[in-house]
């Protein structure tokens, strides 16, 4: 037996080689491999380099060169450890041909590996070499059905773990041509299809599924089905095909599936009767009862979502959201006293941001201004972390600009922002309150800012496009910069106004009827109704433009906006 020790001469060298960064080149155990080893006082000398070589590179985080000197080490070893590790750490680097090299040395010492052939159909998969993969994926199916009875469940799910699902999606593709386009294949294919944004490959192959496969497959089917409509932006369809689907099944998820497209789809008065009797018959069921207690609270029912709402706090995981809904239900039944309190619970979870909001205007609800700033500049004492103190500053800059404080208001923002630089939210804030104080310059700053963030942003579009049409006489790069907001939201009435008001200040009054009409439509908001009132009048629709401002000056009589267009309308 040799010795494992290494020589004293070996361990000055591999020190030397080791310090000074050198590593193998690529063809270190393909083409030199006998001159390399000659180097060294034995093969095991040379094994051992290599092995600490690796390591080394593995501890930098460099797998690529780790996976050469495995790979070197595995040619003089019959140890088929060597050649995995080398095969694992060249996938991890994304090197196929070396994983392709070390595989066959791996193969050759255990041909009967399952798990070299695992590997080798992953790296022909990355390698876009799909009936090989297809090969290798076949046999690893064969030999787990045998082994343990459930190969082609091992394989699919061999798949769904690879990072990339379009190539994992073609691999199975090839495998249901070629090997099996059973029902469970195609369900399996319509879900790799579906993960990997193939929509319309996903439905064909859930539609064969369902045609072919039986009761358990033809509810799976349905449910792919509808995912792959929705994708397809094809909502209303998904819908039919759950809503017909469940009928004729008693699978709880199916029905679940049904309500939430529902919801989705935007239709929440025909979700919650479907939720209402889920929850009666599966009362525990924590999904169910949260959703319904959130459709009632939604629609202000919320005697019937109260306690829901309160089972749901008696759940550790769920206190801090649940006390948040608990402070819009207290909210809601003009509790506020005690809305402040369960919304304090709340300032540890995910809605500490919406709690902290809430607690805040409360305050200056019920009692001033000053009241909250005090219990604001207590949280700031009370705070450790940069990211709450700057959120409480940017709650204290909202305030002001509510009360019409705007310098104050951009002096908090500029305190938040000194935490959190660059913060989205807050530097949007700031330019509402710039433009508000007169500094359109500052203003547009702020938003072109945010457009360097986020150069699609239709928020940020259809904000720095009306600024422009309102304070400048910049039409043309406003009106740009709110068709490309309104091209991605064509439904926002908010973004719609915009539009119309462009479209009024450059002269196109039918068109800026139009659109503020379909706006006015969508939501009876004072800015909306103003601006559409203005345009009815110039266009000698007086009697219109009268009886959309006087039935929104009844529903917002101290609307400034309304209040002013009156006064500047005399006639109406």
């Amino acid at each position: 037996m040799q010795s494992t020790r290494l020589p004293r001469r070996f361990i000055s060298l591999a020190l030397t080689i080791l310090i000074g960064g050198c590593a193998l080149g690529s063809n270190t155990f393909a083409g030199q491999q006998t001159s390399n080893v000659a180097t060294f006082s034995s093969p095991l000398s040379y094994q051992i380099y290599n092995i600490l070589a690796a390591e080394m590179f593995i501890r930098q985080g460099n797998p690529g060169q780790a996976a050469l000197h495995y790979a070197a080490a595995a040619q003089q070893s019959d140890d088929p450890a060597l050649a995995k590790r080398a095969v694992e750490l060249a996938l991890d680097a994304n090197d196929n041909a070396l994983a392709a090299r070390a595989l066959e040395r791996w193969i050759e010492l255990d041909p009967n590996s399952p798990e070299a052939l695992q590997h080798r159909a992953i790296n022909n998969l990355r390698g876009e070499k799909y009936d090989a993969a297809v090969k290798d994926l076949v046999k690893v199916r064969d030999n787990v059905e045998k082994t343990e009875g459930h190969g082609f469940e091992f394989i699919v799910s061999l798949l769904a773990l690879e990072p990339d699902t379009g190539k994992s999606y073609q691999t199975f593709k090839h495998y249901v041509q070629t090997v099996d386009s059973s029902p469970r294949a195609q369900l399996a294919l319509a879900t790799l299809a579906i993960n990997s944004d193939q929509f319309e490959d996903g439905l064909k192959a859930a539609k064969a599924a369902k045609q072919a496969g039986d009761k358990a497959q033809q509810t799976q089917a349905s449910r792919l089905i509808a995912k792959a409509l929705v994708g397809m932006d094809k909502l209303a369809e998904a819908v039919t095909e759950l809503e017909t689907a469940s009928k004729s099944s008693e699978d709880i998820d199916l029905e679940l599936d049904y309500a939430r497209m529902l919801i989705l789809a935007d239709r929440r008065a025909d979700a919650t009767p479907i939720y209402k009797q889920l929850y009666t018959s599966h009362p525990e069921n924590i999904d169910i009862l949260y959703t319904l207690g959130l459709l009632y609270l939604e629609q202000k029912e919320y005697a019937l979502a109260e306690p829901l709402i309160k089972k749901l706090m008696n759940i550790p995981e769920r206190v801090n959201e649940a006390s948040y809904f608990m402070g819009q239900i207290q909210e809601g039944q003009k509790r506020p006293q005690d809305a402040i309190e369960t919304y304090k619970k709340a300032m540890e979870g995910n809605y500490a941001r919406e709690a902290t909001t809430r607690i805040a205007a409360l305050l200056v609800e019920t009692e001033s201004l000053d009241a909250a700033r005090q219990w604001l500049a207590g949280q700031m004492q009370a705070a450790t972390l940069d990211s709450r103190k700057s959120l409480l500053w940017q709650v204290d800059g909202h305030l002001l600009h509510e009360k019409g404080r705007y310098k104050d208001a951009i002096a908090s923002f500029d305190k938040a922002l000194a935490l959190k630089p660059d913060d989205f939210d807050t530097l949007y804030a700031r330019a509402l309150s710039a433009e508000k104080s007169g500094d359109f310059a500052a203003a547009e700053a702020n938003l072109r800012a945010l457009l360097k963030q986020q150069p699609d942003n239709p928020t940020v579009l259809n904000a720095l496009g009306y600024m422009l049409a309102v304070n400048t006489q910049r039409y043309p790069e406003a009106e740009e910069m709110v068709s490309k907001a309104l091209k991605a939201h064509p439904d926002d009435p908010a973004i719609m106004d915009s539009m119309g008001w462009i479209l009024f200040r450059t002269g196109k009054l039918a068109e800026a009827e139009s659109m503020l009409q379909k706006a006015y439509n969508l939501l009876q908001d004072p800015e909306i109704a103003g601006h559409l009132v203005e345009v009815l009048s110039e266009g000698g629709k007086k009697a219109e433009a009268k009886t959309i401002l006087d039935a929104m000056l009844a529903k917002y009589p101290e609307d400034e906006r309304l209040v002013r267009i009156k006064e500047k309308l005399v006639g109406l």
